[in-house]
C-alpha cells in the first residue's frame, strides 16, 4: 500500500478538512481516527481523518478534545470504521485483520 503522507491526508467521512467536523470552526488539526504507529498510517491511506478545532476538540495545550475524552475518540473510532466498511464494501473481520480490532 502507498504510504500517504501528512500533506496528502483526504477524508471518506467529510469533504470539508478546513472545518471542525464537530461544531464547524476553522484553525483545525487534521486527526487520524485510528492513532499508534501503524494505525495512524493506515487511518492516512484509508482516509480515516477527520478536522478537529485547536481549541475545542484538538487542544494538546489545554489538555480539551479528543485525545483527553475517551467517549469523544470512541464514539468517532466506531464512526470511522462503520465508513470504512461502508466505503470499501469490508467486513468487522477485514477491518480487525486491517487495524488489528473491532471498535464496534
Amino acid at each position: 500500500m502507498k504510504k500517504i503522507l501528512d500533506s496528502q491526508r483526504y477524508s471518506i467521512l467529510t469533504g470539508d478538512l478546513e472545518h471542525c467536523i464537530i461544531c464547524g470552526r476553522s484553525n483545525v488539526n487534521k486527526h487520524e481516527i485510528f492513532f499508534g504507529t501503524a494505525n495512524r498510517q493506515l487511518s492516512k491511506n484509508y482516509g480515516l481523518v477527520i478536522p478537529l478545532c485547536e481549541e475545542l476538540h484538538h487542544n494538546q495545550y489545554a489538555c480539551k478534545g479528543i485525545h483527553f475524552d475517551k467517549k469523544l475518540c470512541e464514539e468517532w473510532q466506531k464512526v470511522g470504521q462503520r465508513r470504512f466498511m461502508e466505503y470499501y464494501n469490508k467486513t468487522e473481520e477485514d477491518f480487525r485483520k486491517i487495524f488489528g480490532k473491532s471498535y464496534l
